[in-house]
């Protein structure tokens, strides 16, 4: 049995930190001694650890979740969870590829489509960017899309296609230089950015690529941390 001063030691980190663990739900319930002080077992630990090393993948959110599943015997769910994230990661690098073809001309990149009018389902295919999002930017006005006068459907151009994946890059741009992403941001972004500064679009995806690269790396470890303290959970013995 270990006590708070015990585990924070072992972690490096503040008691503070462990209970609001505890209060999230990312550790089994903790008993209290005869004296009324909470003790940790070895399972506890095992949570504790876990957490440690998926967090840099990983939001205390997600984990949360994550862990629900675990503590409900449902591990195959919370592998699923964490699969999610890493399909959503290699979705973002798919489309980090595209932007690099599209800015730089990687390639010889060429548009895949030939009609001058696309619906926002072409263009969620040529980008990779998911039809939501595309409509989310319509509306707050980072990219302009004319309305069919027939059905009112949105009518996009082969230039939307550049505009979108220009957006996405300054998106992922934020997140490698570890601020966070908002609309304000991108706009302000938007207005400076230069096509023809071919320079600074490399040293731009190169960061990306790097930050995509170093996050799958993080997922990776993460991963295989969920899958050692699952195998703990179904065989009942922690390390």
């Amino acid at each position: 049995m270990m006590r708070p001063v015990d585990i924070s030691r072992k972690f490096g980190i503040s008691t503070a930190t462990i209970r609001k663990y505890e209060l999230l739900g990312l550790t089994p319930p903790v008993s209290r001694s005869h004296a009324g002080y909470r003790v940790f077992s070895s399972e506890h630990v095992a949570y504790i650890a876990c957490v440690r090393e998926m967090l840099p993948a990983f939001s205390l959110i997600e984990i949360t979740k994550i862990f629900e599943a675990v503590m409900s015997g449902e591990i195959d769910t919370a592998l699923w969870i964490a699969n999610k994230k890493q399909a959503d990661l290699y979705r973002e690098k798919l489309i980090a590829e595209k932007i690099a073809k599209s800015l730089l001309r990687r390639n010889g990149h060429q548009i895949n489509v030939n009609r001058k009018e696309l619906t926002i389902n072409d263009i969620s295919q040529e980008t990779g960017v998911p039809a939501t999002t595309i409509r989310h930017w319509d509306r707050v006005g980072l990219i302009s899309v004319k309305r069919s006068p027939e059905n009112n459907y949105r009518i996009f151009t082969t230039e939307h296609i550049k505009q979108i994946l220009t957006i996405y890059a300054l998106k992922l741009s934020l997140y490698s230089n570890h601020q966070k992403y908002s609309i304000e941001q991108i706009r302000e972004s938007m207005y400076s950015f230069d096509y023809n500064d071919k320079n600074e679009i490399l040293t731009m995806i190169t960061a990306i690529e790097q930050h995509l690269s170093d996050m799958n790396r993080d997922q990776m470890k993460a991963t295989s941390a969920l899958f050692h303290l699952c195998v703990q959970v179904e065989t009942n013995q922690f390390d």
